[in-house]
């Protein structure tokens, strides 16, 4: 059976997640095109996305501390024409193909990476058990209406704008427009920072993370993990809803954690959250 790290690794606070009385089809998670309010807070993502990162950016502490090599690729024999007319074909050797686990510290500040190790996300987000509020990291602010005697704030990502209340909303829309363009007052398209690009789906993000922190502790074959009565691989929407206990055991195994440059495996996703990027790094693919 091939490994995955090049020296065995210890798990301590990196632990499988099991399924949930709670937990439902994946469908369930999606966000829709508008972001979500909650509590005068906009959330670009469902906080199943955020709390996947922070598993990911957990194993990939716990794995830097150890010094950690994960096997990304095998070496193996493939077959190549030898260009004569018989076309025989020679067997070259593939090389294998590995890379360490560290974490770009200065692309995590604020993030207290020593509370992100060593404590449950709830913990983390909300600032209980003696963890520091990091929520405030990914959560927008929506607009606020000042009243009379109102403090104006000094936080310069705050601006006050005063508008006469007769004005015709189009109008003050087209104010709005007209000084964003003489002054810049608007100047992201998006978060500078901690932003996740594109659709995400928990469920996936799960199951492969579950299957790397599985495959790392060796404890259970592969079709231990897929069958388990904890649901480890979870279905991932309802056209799937028995789940992968018909496929072969070892090729799912395998597409979860390995995938390949189009679909990132569970140890692509984890170097990418190592190098600051959730879900997938913008032009690495860590196969090469």
């Amino acid at each position: 059976m091939p490994s995955h790290t090049i020296n065995p690794v210890n798990l301590i606070y990196s632990k499988p997640v099991k399924k949930g009385k709670t937990n439902k089809p994946e469908e369930s998670w999606v966000l829709k095109k508008t972001p979500k309010v909650v509590r005068g807070e906009i959330l670009q993502k469902t906080i199943q996305a955020y709390r996947m990162w922070f598993l990911f950016l957990k194993l990939g502490l716990e794995l830097e501390q150890q010094g950690t090599i994960l096997v990304m690729k095998e070496s193996s024999f493939v077959v190549t024409d030898d260009g004569t007319k018989t076309q025989t074909g020679t067997h070259t050797k593939s090389k294998q193909i590995t890379k360490q686990v560290i974490v770009n510290k200065k692309k995590y500040e604020g993030w207290d990476l020593e509370q992100v190790l060593e404590n449950k996300f709830d913990d983390w987000w909300f600032g209980r058990n003696g963890c520091n509020e990091h929520r405030y990291l990914f959560v927008d602010e929506v607009c606020n209406v000042l009243s009379v005697g109102d403090a104006i704030s000094s936080n310069p990502n705050h601006i006050t704008i005063q508008f006469d209340r007769r004005s015709r909303l189009v109008d003050v829309q087209d104010d709005i427009s007209q000084m964003n363009a003489k002054q810049k007052l608007f100047k992201n398209t998006e978060r500078e920072q901690f932003n996740i690009k594109g659709r995400v789906r928990p469920d996936t993000l799960l199951n492969r993370y579950n299957c790397l922190v599985l495959k790392l502790l060796d404890e259970m074959s592969n079709e231990e993990i897929i069958t388990h009565r904890h649901e480890y691989i979870r279905q991932t929407d309802n056209r799937n809803n028995k789940g992968y206990s018909g496929k072969h055991f070892g090729r799912t195994i395998f597409e979860l954690i390995s995938g390949n440059a189009k679909s990132f495996g569970a140890k692509q996703i984890l170097m990418s959250v190592c190098d600051g990027y959730f879900v997938k790094h913008p032009t690495k693919t860590y196969m090469e």
